[in-house]
């Protein structure tokens, strides 16, 4: 062997402590100001139409926004329409939809129409049998 093994570790060492100051300044803590996550302000309330169309007369139809019930029916007509005050944001809204059709209905459907804010329609359906519990999501 060449050389003395305490000098070696020493340059090992020294080239180590060497490194690690540079790389604590690149991984360290700074004591620059935490910047606060943007919270959205929450969406005003807007009013949007609703329209519900079946192909089977349902026995009861409740629609919730945000868990909390904006529409409620019981032996609906074929076809309805209400407007809403509702909080659309730009995400656009979660509409849910709890129908419950009558147990020797064959399998039926609804087209839920609505129209946002700006006027523009979206329309969307739902199948089920029996009763569905169901979100649908609008732009």
């Amino acid at each position: 062997m060449r050389g003395s093994p305490l000098l070696r570790a020493l340059l090992a060492f020294f080239a180590i402590l060497a490194l690690g100051w540079p790389l604590r300044e690149l991984t360290g803590a700074t004591d620059a100001p935490r910047t606060q996550p943007k919270i959205e302000a929450a969406a005003e309330e807007q009013e949007i139409s609703l329209k519900l169309d079946f192909t089977a007369l349902p026995r009861a139809v409740k629609v919730l926004h945000l868990g909390k019930e904006v529409w409620d029916e019981t032996t609906p007509p074929a076809s309805m329409e209400r407007t809403l005050q509702l909080a659309y944001p730009e995400a656009g809204i979660d509409l849910q939809l709890q129908i419950e059709w009558p147990a020797d209905a064959p399998l039926a459907a609804v087209r839920v129409t609505f129209t946002d804010p700006t006027g523009e329609t979206h329309e969307k359906s739902l199948w089920g049998q029996g009763s569905v519990d169901d979100v649908v999501t609008f732009p």
